[in-house]
């Protein structure tokens, strides 16, 4: 659902014709050098400010999480100036490793931001990068919000180009495509004109990188590859910001980003659109913590039972037909196996339907908690209804893959009674979307976990929707 408007602003196609150039790469490269904020709609301008309070209530409630301490523990031992912050955490490391650190914990827990057809979670690495960098140079709020806005306008089309093959590959797309959107963020930031933003593009797709084998064991690395994105954006910016080149036509080139990291690939996704369709207005939002497959499951079970009042032993079978794509990865009946810890929870389809029936919407935010996932998954009353569960990965519902993540629930109720619910729009997608009351109540809620007070929460909320006229980061980094 992109808002379409004239770009009175940014004459791109003559600042690339001047060039002597059509290049999708520096055609990228001179939208985000030359983007302003008079140029962005308001309704952009607005939905990036609901991101970046969605990104930062997420990485503030896990700080504590072990993953993240080890992370905390290698940025502090790595040295470097004390130029930018990690969120939650009272001190300063270097931008890179600052960038490392809170990209890998924006995608911890399952709450961030999510792009349909890029199949990603743009805002961990492109808020950390923006963070990160904006610190280190002293940036206003408007710097920030073109920045980011910059940065997910051409990542989310350098996405679009390569998909879906390149996430059928193995590809984790929030690893790869991110480092684009986090070099374009932080070369902003570091004022870096079309030319040198051409060269970090070309080194960040010398850094892309990002997969899905994490996905066995429920590995860390699942989260580190937002991290790495936004700490090689961050890389890729600096480098050229001293005048380091980078291959300038690195998606175009035969031996660059879309033949090696594509299959069947889109190259006019690259600059459609761009200045007058806006993608940060695809962006959704998580309810619930778990895998964005997951969700409307959740959905369609907690609709069930309010329009039908059974409960979990009313029940005698429950099938989640997913689209395969999805099922793939969230299939885990038995997530208490091995050592997958609280992602063993946020990837099991059977783990959240069940705490669903049992414990409704509020069971739901429980899980925001570490303590809970835990306690609900060893609970005998979770297993009994988790063994009623079967996953079923639907061929059909692939075809309207990825502009719809769809799911039918069909529940067999004791008494023979047959009960079938799909959801293609979640809650959060921008066909039914969180408003800011909703926005607020999770950012409270995680902060809240965090340690945050009420009234520090409240102080947080116009800081952040006012953004735009903040003339420096800092009024939004001291309560960080």
């Amino acid at each position: 659902m992109s808002l379409v408007t004239k770009n009175p602003v940014i004459e791109l196609e003559d600042s690339c014709a001047k060039a002597g150039d059509s290049s999708p790469t520096r055609t990228l490269a001179a939208f985000a050098a030359n983007l302003t904020l008079a140029a962005i709609p308001p309704a952009v301008v607005a939905r990036a400010k609901d991101l970046l309070l969605d990104y930062i209530s997420t990485v503030v409630a896990v700080a504590q999480e072990e993953p993240a301490q080890k992370l905390i523990r290698f940025a502090k031992s790595v040295g470097g100036p004390s130029e930018s912050r990690i969120l939650g955490c009272g001190f300063s490391v270097a931008a890179p490793w600052a960038a490392l650190v809170n990209g890998t914990m924006g995608h911890m827990a399952e709450l961030d931001d999510t792009h349909r057809g890029t199949m990603s979670h743009p805002g961990d690495s492109i808020w950390a990068s923006a963070l990160a960098v904006g610190e280190k140079q002293g940036a206003s709020g408007t710097d920030i919000l073109v920045a980011a806005i910059a940065g997910y306008e051409a990542a989310l089309r350098i996405g679009e180009a390569v998909m879906p093959d390149h996430y059928r590959r193995g590809w984790h797309s929030s690893g790869t495509i991110m480092s684009f959107g986090a070099a374009v963020t932080a070369g902003r930031l570091l004022k870096l004109d079309q030319i040198a933003m051409g060269w970090a593009l070309g080194t960040a797709g010398a850094q892309a990188s990002g997969n899905f084998a994490h996905l066995t064991e429920r590995a860390m690395t699942k989260d580190f590859n937002c991290g790495h994105a936004a700490k090689s954006g961050v890389i890729a910016a600096m480098l050229a910001a001293g005048g380091f080149t980078g291959p300038t036509d690195v998606l175009e080139n035969p031996r660059g980003f879309l033949v090696l990291y594509g299959g069947n690939n889109h190259p006019e996704r690259l600059t459609v659109g761009l200045g007058t369709a806006w993608k940060v207005l695809e962006m959704s939002h998580k309810p619930y913590s778990a895998c964005r497959y997951i969700h409307p499951s959740i959905d369609a079970v907690l609709a069930l039972q309010q329009q039908t009042r059974f409960t979990p032993s009313d029940v005698k079978q429950i099938k989640a037909r997913i689209l395969s794509t999805g099922a793939a990865l969230v299939n885990d009946p038995f997530p208490w196996e091995g050592n997958k810890g609280l992602q063993g929870t946020r990837f099991s389809t059977h783990f959240n339907i069940a705490v669903a029936m049992l414990h409704g919407r509020q069971g739901l935010w429980n899980l925001l908690d570490k303590k809970y996932p835990l306690q609900y998954r060893d609970s005998a009353e979770i297993r009994e209804i988790m063994k009623k569960i079967e996953v079923i990965p639907d061929a059909d519902l692939d075809l309207g893959f990825p502009d719809q993540w769809s799911s039918v629930l069909e529940i067999e109720l004791t008494n023979g009674k047959r009960l079938s619910r799909r959801v293609d729009y979640p809650t959060g997608e921008p066909e039914n979307p969180m408003d800011q009351s909703m926005l607020a109540e999770k950012f409270r809620r995680l902060t809240k976990l965090a340690g945050w007070s009420e009234v520090k929460a409240s102080e947080f909320l116009p800081v952040v929707y006012g953004l735009d006229k903040a003339k420096s980061l800092e009024e939004l980094l001291h309560y960080l």
